[in-house]
């Protein structure tokens, strides 16, 4: 099943000569093994998201980017932590280790992703 932008699914690149995830899924190559791209499959992220440390920045660090926000640090998979917009007002809510789900934002045809917390008891 493909993924359209009306339910798209956040994925990485699996390398099916040592198993290891890379982030984004276009990745050039394994990034533990070294095997060619051609050796990645783009496979749904493998496990919930966990947040790992978090910041609220009030300074604009890129374009389109509102001010202030939280930008947190995301375990996505084993050995993989990205750098990613938080979907919350403030920092308030949040803790260290909470589960996080993907929601995709929508632009020029093009899905960028935040991570919103779930809820206690609540599916990724």
């Amino acid at each position: 099943m493909s993924d359209s932008l009306d339910a798209p699914v956040l994925r990485m690149a699996h390398c099916a000569r040592c198993g290891a995830y890379s982030y984004p899924p276009e990745a050039w190559g394994c990034r533990a093994c070294g095997a060619a791209a051609d050796a990645l499959d783009a496979v749904p992220c493998p496990e919930t998201p966990r947040l790992k440390n978090f910041v609220t920045v009030h300074s604009e660090l890129a374009p389109g980017l509102p001010v202030p926000c939280v930008i947190g640090e995301v375990a996505l998979a084993p050995g993989v932590v990205e750098e990613a917009l938080i979907g919350v007002a403030d920092e308030s809510g949040l803790r260290l280790d909470m589960p996080l789900r993907a929601e995709a934002l929508v632009e020029d045809g093009r899905a960028r992703w935040r991570f919103v917390p779930v809820a206690e008891g609540g599916a990724a």
